[in-house]
């Protein structure tokens, strides 16, 4: 075992100290030999440019427009050539000025290049305050000669620029004005970064040359043996239990071999026992609740809880009680199970949780969305119209199901004794999801929605076809909630229907709210006139007839359709 230390702590050393000194090396030439060399010759173009570009200048010329501010022929021409420079160049900006004793610059030739968004030419005559802080543009005036180093200036919101001034001497061999040279900044640390980059890959490609030498020497000795047994031991780690390494020679390293060999063996054995145990867990509790009380199994404790905000969604099967009498044991459980093959994969394909089984129904929880909640209802509905088809043919009556969906605050906990567990949910929600799932059927409704849930589906009733039900009130915290139909899962005939004597409906609804008994009735028997089983209609019709005709039976909790 010293032998392996020994020669990977050599192998590594010698890897770390190649590549540090590269790396120190590389930093080295990149912040003084290249960046010095990069500048400089960005600075000695700007150089150039500015010594060609004021050989167009003409400095008794330049001096007459800085009096009279008027262009001529001769003017054009110059500007011309000053574009034709900056355009063939990568200068930023170039421009003439007369600089003013008060701190000032009068601007004679002005042109930007065609790469600065949002370029706006100076025209001949535009003053402009510079800082007499910038001791370079002063230079040529004192000089006479091109300025040698670059001056940084900003420029608004382009950031900033070097600039490089040259002086415009007229006839008489006065300078008369300074022209400016900017070069982008930008540009030059770019160029400096592409140079930091490509040393960089050089750098990278010498210490996997070095890397390569290295793994040469040890390789036959340490490296090719160890990568079999990490290989073996990644595999057991990725899941392939009691992989088995192969074993060569009598050294330390076929010992190692050995025992790791026999402890695959046991570990192999020990984690498909575990994995049977947990796979049957799982079935009865689903692993999502224990992320959502965050904590694994082994952590859970009696009274361990979390107040989380969920999506219900409770599925039952109508009439239940009726056709199970109707059926053998043994012929019932085929048919439930039927069933739940047809309406599970739908909640779980949507991120759903199955959270209980009863023998009518289900219920089961969605985290994240409202929306696909909704979708999973939809779809069990839809799917089961050729169910239903698929057993009528085979002679079985096709059940019909109702669903209920709330959203809102709940308590997932732990409940039970300290020797016997179980996964227990209460939430107001619960209740109403359930209990509109039981009276579904009583209004001709598959799916029945809170107006809390409807309210997390951005455009509901656009997205959807829905009517509005009417109000339930929570008996134990007095509060309220509306009630939604949600029929895009129902025939193709109780769609129609219900589309078509929506809006009638819905105004006798709130009519009734409104406690205007008699306008209410007159709506639901012309809904009634169009859609005969509409039974929602029926019920409101025969609340608004008792309520009407006995005046004194009208309370506050009369006008909600629905209390749980």
């Amino acid at each position: 075992m010293k032998l392996k230390f020994g020669l990977r702590a050599r192998f590594i050393a010698i890897f770390l100290i190649a590549g540090m000194l590269l790396s120190v090396v590389a930093g080295y030439i990149t912040g003084r030999s290249v960046r010095d060399t990069i500048w400089e010759q960005y600075r000695n173009y700007a150089i150039d440019i500015a010594n060609l570009a004021v050989t167009f200048i003409d400095g008794d010329s330049f001096v007459r427009y800085a009096e009279t501010l008027e262009k001529d022929e001769e003017y054009e021409f110059t500007q011309e050539n000053l574009n034709r420079i900056n355009r063939s160049s990568t200068v930023a900006y170039l421009y003439a000025v007369q600089l003013l004793p008060d701190d000032r610059a009068l601007y004679i030739f002005d042109s930007w290049g065609d790469d600065v968004p949002g370029r706006v030419f100076s025209p001949l005559g535009t003053m402009s305050a510079y800082d007499s802080n910038y001791t370079e543009i002063a230079k040529p005036l004192a000089t006479k000669k091109t300025t040698e180093a670059f001056e940084k200036t900003p420029i608004n919101e382009e950031g900033y620029v070097a600039t490089i001034y040259a002086p415009i001497i007229n006839s008489a061999g006065d300078v008369v004005g300074v022209l400016g040279v900017d070069m982008a900044i930008y540009d030059i640390e770019e160029t400096v970064d592409a140079a930091q980059k490509k040393l960089f890959t050089v750098m990278i490609s010498l210490i996997l040359f070095l890397l390569v030498i290295l793994l040469v020497v040890v390789q036959n000795s340490l490296i090719r043996p160890v990568r079999v047994l990490r290989s073996c031991v990644e595999e057991m780690a990725g899941g392939r239990l009691g992989v088995q390494a192969p074993v060569k020679g009598n050294t330390e390293l076929a010992d190692i071999s050995r025992v790791f060999n026999q402890m695959s063996s046991n570990i192999s054995a020990h984690l498909s026992e575990m994995e049977a145990l947990n796979s049957g867990y799982h079935k009865f509790v689903p692993e999502e609740i224990f992320r959502t009380l965050q904590k694994d199994v082994t952590q859970i404790r009696l009274g361990d809880f979390r107040n989380v905000t969920l999506t219900v969604l409770s599925m039952g099967i109508c009439d239940f009680d009726k056709i199970a009498n109707t059926m053998a044991s043994r012929e019932l459980f085929t048919f439930i199970n039927r069933i739940y093959q047809e309406a599970v994969p739908p909640v779980e394909e949507r991120g759903g949780v199955i959270v209980e089984f009863y023998k009518d129904g289900f219920w089961a929880f969605h985290q994240t969305s409202c929306q696909e909640a909704l979708d999973s209802a939809i779809v069990i509905c839809q799917q089961f119209h050729d169910v239903r088809e698929q057993m009528k043919y085979q002679g079985v009556n096709g059940p019909n199901l109702s669903i209920g969906i709330g959203h809102g605050k709940v308590i997932l906990g732990i409940v039970g004794d300290k020797e016997r567990l179980e996964v227990s949910m209460l939430s107001e929600q619960i209740t109403a999801a359930e209990h509109l799932r039981g009276v579904a059927r009583k209004y001709r409704a598959q799916i029945l929605i809170t107006g809390t849930a409807a309210a997390q589906i951005p455009d509901f009733e656009n997205q959807y076809s829905v009517r509005f039900i009417g109000l339930m009130q929570f008996k134990i915290s007095g509060s309220t909630d509306q009630i939604y139909d949600v029929y895009d899962g129902d025939s193709m005939e109780d769609r129609h229907l219900k589309t078509i004597t929506k809006d009638i409906f819905e105004e006798g609804v709130n009519k009734f709210l409104d406690r205007q008994y008699y306008e209410a009735r007159r709506c639901f028997i012309e809904v009634l006139k169009t859609y005969r089983s509409d039974a929602a209609a029926k019920e409101y019709l025969f609340l608004c007839d008792s309520l009407y005709r006995n005046p004194e039976a009208d309370k506050e909790e009369n006008i909600f359709i629905e209390e749980c």
